[in-house]
């Protein structure tokens, strides 16, 4: 099983500090050079503050909006990271641009609709309600067939 010894380090720490696990306790095992943890962190510091700001400019466009108008205004993301996208090293896409094509609407779609289905795997182990109100969502996301479908299905 992958992570094993990992999860039992993670573990034990845990259980040192009654059950919690804090993100300054996972780092002080880490900094031991043999400690198993250690590879997963980036100790050179000019390297590690590089990828941080790359994770703040994440968050900035993230954060970053637009304003929709219909019958009520309403403000999603301007931008969008797409599957394809992060595949090949990543970026962010205008929103706008994704909704009037085609392709690249239908893939944010897909990756919205694998997003419901694997927080609605992890609300099952905790909240069957909940799950089922994800369920119900999922339906409502996922693409409904056409009439010529669904002729074409039934015969």
């Amino acid at each position: 099983m992958a992570m094993e010894i990992e999860k039992k380090v993670l573990t034990k720490i845990a259980k040192s500090n009654g059950g919690v696990l804090k993100v300054t306790d996972v780092l002080e095992e880490a900094r031991k050079e043999d400690s198993v943890l250690h590879k997963y962190f980036e100790w050179d510091d000019s390297e590690a503050a590089e990828q941080y700001r790359r994770q703040q400019a994440r968050a900035l466009i993230q954060r970053c909006r637009i304003q929709l108008v219909e019958t009520e205004p309403v403000q999603i993301r301007a931008f969008v990271s797409l599957p394809t996208d992060r595949e090949h090293g990543g970026g962010y896409r205008l929103m706008s641009e994704v909704v009037s094509d085609d392709t690249l609407k239908a893939e944010l779609v897909r990756d919205i609709q694998l997003t419901i289905s694997r927080w609605t795997q992890r609300l099952h182990l905790l909240d069957k309600d909940l799950a089922t109100v994800l369920l119900e969502l999922e339906e409502r996301v996922s693409p409904k067939p056409t009439k010529a479908k669904r002729i074409n299905a039934r015969v």
